[in-house]
């Protein structure tokens, strides 16, 4: 049985909550990382049920996936934009470490939009329109 990304989110929700012993920032921004990842594996996992296993390449994964939606079309559009704003609040959270703490509604918001994208537009998408979809590969993860 695979995992479901979408679990990742139950994961979000218990890291915006206070936990005692564990530092609050560490928690939020865990949260903010796994509303990324949520959406980004469920874009992942809903490509592959239609392009099968594969489809998106190991390495590279993120540009792969934000360059197909970028040039997919407006079944895409929206999906790229959230995912994208979804991507750059984990950058900040992952790699800026010299910055205000974040602001816990706004991580909120961030796993809300997370959740609303996998369920009403990720998993909305036709099957026909993902097969639409051009796939960057590299060469050192191009199938031959």
């Amino acid at each position: 049985m695979s995992f479901n990304p979408e679990r990742w989110l139950q994961v979000a929700e218990v890291c915006r909550t206070n936990i005692p012993q564990v530092d609050s920032e560490a928690l939020l921004r865990t949260a903010a990382n796994r509303a990324y990842y949520a959406a980004l594996m469920s874009l992942k996992r809903r490509i592959e049920k239609v392009l099968g296993a594969g489809a998106v390449p190991t390495s590279g994964t993120h540009e792969a996936l934000m360059q197909a939606l970028r040039v997919g079309g407006p079944p895409f559009e929206k999906i790229y934009r959230i995912l994208y704003r979804l991507q750059k609040a984990r950058n900040a959270a992952d790699y800026e470490l010299d910055t205000a703490p974040l602001v816990p509604s706004l991580v909120v918001e961030d796993i809300t939009r997370s959740r609303e994208l996998i369920y009403n537009q990720i998993n909305t998408v036709r099957d026909e329109e993902y097969r639409t979809l051009f796939i960057p590969r590299t060469r050192k993860d191009s199938r031959d």
